[in-house]
């Protein structure tokens, strides 16, 4: 065999080596095993991510009370002592800080029932692995006995890989293209809301001023 025919024959073994333990079942396994530890290591770091963000937003739920009370008092005031602009301004700001109460407030429930959500999936894998470890021996012994009964051939664990493959890029697709859809339903509504938001603000803060004015006028 000259030089060049050997030096082709030894590149086709390793070829054929590393496709070998590519579309092994049992490297795939300790693949998937692999890929679940990191899973379970990523939904952890994520979970303590959320219960920083709730320390957050709780820290300014308790800032924006603050302010919120501030105003509510200084419009108290300005109000019985007939400083009905001052009143006037301080109910708006009073109105401001409590609409982003109740954001910062939904943005913690959010996250909140976020954290009960990652603490059953963090269960869950967990159990998960358990149990793929327990059944990793056997499965490692059923793969073995098929190979030889087939002669170790993998074509049939090949192609059930490829199909999860392509389910998860047309998975992905699709959640983009959701995504784009939802986008352009928020934007093309924002301006409608953000409208009428301020219509509301003006009449809730004529409504406490009134009645503020009439407080006044009774006392």
């Amino acid at each position: 065999m000259g030089i060049l025919q050997r030096v082709v024959s030894m590149t086709k073994a390793a070829a054929n080596e590393m496709l070998d333990k590519i579309e092994n079942p049992v490297t795939m396994l300790k693949h998937y095993l692999k890929e679940l530890d990191e899973e379970i290591a990523s939904t952890e770091r994520e979970s303590v991510q959320q219960l920083t963000q709730q320390r957050i937003l709780q820290a300014k739920l308790a800032e924006l009370k603050d302010h919120s009370d501030y105003y509510e008092r200084n419009a108290v005031q300005a109000a019985s002592e007939g400083r009905e602009s001052d009143a006037r301004i301080a109910l708006e700001a009073k109105l401001l800080y409590m609409d982003q109460t109740e954001d910062t407030l939904k943005l913690l429930r959010l996250s909140e029932q976020a954290s009960v959500d990652l603490g059953a999936t963090i269960e869950t894998l967990k159990e998960e692995k358990t149990k793929l470890q327990g059944k990793r021996n056997e499965l490692v012994a059923r793969v073995q006995q098929t190979s030889a009964a087939s002669g170790n051939s993998s074509s049939a664990w090949q192609g059930s890989t490829a199909s999860r493959g392509f389910d998860r890029i047309e998975q992905k697709i699709m959640e983009k293209e959701a995504e784009l859809e939802l986008n352009k339903g928020i934007h093309g509504s924002s301006h409608l809301e953000s409208a009428q938001l301020n219509e509301l603000h003006h009449a809730s803060v004529e409504e406490e001023l009134k009645q503020l004015l009439q407080k006044k006028s009774v006392s």
